[in-house]
Parts: structure tokens; C-alpha cells; sequence
């Protein structure tokens, strides 16, 4: 068995273990800290199995220095595919939402706040704080996982394994009632798995094309900030979740629509692991010649993905 293997079956099997005592004691006491526990394990784990396996050669995407755009494209892509299906479902159900000086209000504690004006000043904040949880997760999922499940099965089968697995692990909080439970079971875990593998592919894209895990990191904050911290809080309706939101119909066309972009542009990418030239790629491919330049311009490669014989993960 490959050294990368070996690391993955003791990544995956001591992060279920560890996950899965703190999701009980969570969904028994509903205290807090289990679940902060819970949301770093994968980084904690990851970082072990970085050193337990690859030494010196660990490198859970931290260290590269990243172009603005992905910084960019990981604060708006998930404002991009959450607040248009928020309003389509507002609209359809004729939820008249809290209104954004109720909710600034809420979440301040101060009277007199203009919504509109908290709205737009708190958002890098909460994006932050976010984040520290999000950081847990993507440094597992994203920084170590991925590179070596792309390296040892390929982007394809990486993607899915990684999706998966990363939807199971929720699994037993959405199961307990203490995580996405607004809306029946069965449809529940069934959209909340299709969304999440689509936000796999956005994820593993950004961490493949910048080498870094960092946009993976803030795209998995703002996600979490945009949707549970602003849009549900704002919803009065019980039936919008069934329509936004992680396991919303609406959100998952959208997510899907953005995760189908990134897959055409991202086959650039791919088709370069197996050493198919740029100048083939411009000719032949579905993807136009425009993206395909846009893209390789954007990774900071000359049509070479970031993992190409590389040694680290």
C-alpha cells in the first residue's frame, strides 16, 4: 500500500472516530464547545498526518503566496449563488423577512442602528470569525486531504471522495436535530449531500489553481456568515429552507450552476496533469480560448495546474 494511502485511511478513520464522540456529546449537552472541538479536528488530525507521513514535506497550503483574485472569488462566489436564491424564495412565498434594522438590532443589541449600514460594516467581521471555524475544516478536507487524494486517484475521483466524505461527517449532527434540521430528514440529507458536493468542486478548485487553502477557507466562512448569520436570520418563513439555504432547491441549482463553470473551466487544468499542450487545449476543448488562458493566468502557471510533480501535500 502507498505511503498516500496509508495517510489518507489514517486521516479519514481518526477524524470520523474523534468527530464522532464529540457530535454526541453536542448533541447530548448542546454545549458549545464540542463543537468548536468538532470543527477542528480535521485540521488537527490533518496536521499530524502531515507530519506523521510527509516530514519535512507537509505543506497544508499555507505557505503560497496568493493573487487577490482568489481572495475575491472566495468572499463572492458564495454571496453570488446565496442571496439571489434567498430573494427568489422570499418572493415566491411571500415572506416579508425581519428587515435589516430588526436584524441589526438583534445582533448588535443597540437600538437605532441603520441596518443597511451594519449590514455592509459588520460583514468582513463576522467573515472572520467564521472563519476560525471554517479554518478547522478546510485545513483537514482541503489542505491535507485533497493534494493527496487528487495525487493518488486523480482531480475526478479526489473531488468525489473528498465531497462524500465531507457530507457524511455532517451527517450525524443533521441526524441528531442539531445542525440543519428545519426541514423532513430524508430530503434534508439528500440536498444537503448535492450541495455540498457541489461546493467540493468550487473548494478543491480554488485550492488546486492557487495552491493555497486560504480561499477555500474564506469561500467555507463567507458561505457560513452570508447564510446562517444574515439570510436565515432574516427569513420568517418555516418553509424557506426547503427553498434556501444549504438544503434549499433554489441555492442548489444556483451552487450547481457556478460548480458547472468551474468544472469547464477547471478541465484546462485537469487535461494538463495528463500533459495534453495548451495550444490542444485552445483548439479542441469544450472550454473557449479566452477561459482557458483566464484560467491558466489566474493559477499563476503556463497552463500547469499547481500540484504537477509536486512532492508535498
Amino acid at each position: 500500500m502507498s505511503k498516500d494511502k496509508k495517510a489518507l485511511i489514517f486521516f479519514y478513520v481518526i477524524t470520523f472516530i474523534l468527530s464522532l464522540v464529540c457530535d454526541i456529546f453536542y448533541i447530548v449537552t448542546k454545549i458549545d464547545v464540542f463543537l468548536a472541538l468538532l470543527m477542528w479536528i480535521p485540521a488537527v488530525v490533518g496536521i499530524i498526518c502531515g507530519k506523521k507521513f510527509y516530514g519535512e514535506e507537509r505543506n497544508l497550503g499555507l505557505k503560497r503566496k496568493i493573487k487577490p483574485i482568489f481572495i475575491i472569488l472566495g468572499v463572492l462566489i458564495p454571496v453570488m449563488y446565496l442571496v439571489p436564491s434567498y430573494l427568489i424564495a422570499w418572493k415566491i412565498l411571500g415572506d416579508p423577512t425581519i428587515g435589516l434594522n430588526t436584524l441589526a438590532k438583534t445582533l448588535s443589541g443597540a437600538d437605532g442602528i441603520n441596518g443597511t449600514a451594519f449590514a455592509v460594516i459588520a460583514f468582513i467581521p463576522f467573515v472572520l470569525v467564521s472563519a476560525l471555524t471554517a479554518m478547522g475544516e478546510e485545513l483537514g478536507w482541503r489542505g491535507f486531504a485533497y493534494p493527496v487524494l487528487e495525487r493518488e486517484f486523480g482531480p475526478v475521483k479526489a473531488v468525489l471522495i473528498n465531497g462524500i466524505l465531507w457530507a457524511l461527517w455532517h451527517f450525524p449532527l443533521i441526524i441528531g436535530g442539531a445542525y440543519q434540521s428545519s426541514v423532513n430528514l430524508a430530503y434534508g440529507l439528500i440536498s444537503f449531500v448535492i450541495c455540498i458536493m457541489a461546493m467540493t468542486i468550487i473548494c478543491c478548485w480554488t485550492r488546486s489553481v492557487s495552491g493555497s487553502v486560504i480561499p477555500a477557507v474564506l469561500l467555507h466562512a463567507t458561505h457560513n456568515a452570508v447564510d446562517q448569520i444574515y439570510l436565515q436570520a432574516l427569513s420568517t418563513n418555516a418553509k424557506v429552507p426547503y427553498y434556501a439555504g444549504e438544503q434549499g432547491f433554489i441555492t442548489i441549482l444556483l451552487i450547481a450552476i457556478v460548480a458547472l463553470i468551474v468544472v469547464m473551466a477547471w478541465k484546462n487544468i485537469f487535461q494538463q496533469v495528463y500533459g495534453v499542450p495548451c495550444e490542444t487545449l485552445s483548439k479542441n476543448s469544450m472550454i473557449s480560448p479566452l477561459i482557458s488562458i483566464s484560467f491558466a493566468f489566474l493559477s499563476g502557471h503556463e497552463c500547469r495546474p499547481s500540484f504537477i510533480n509536486r512532492s508535498q501535500t
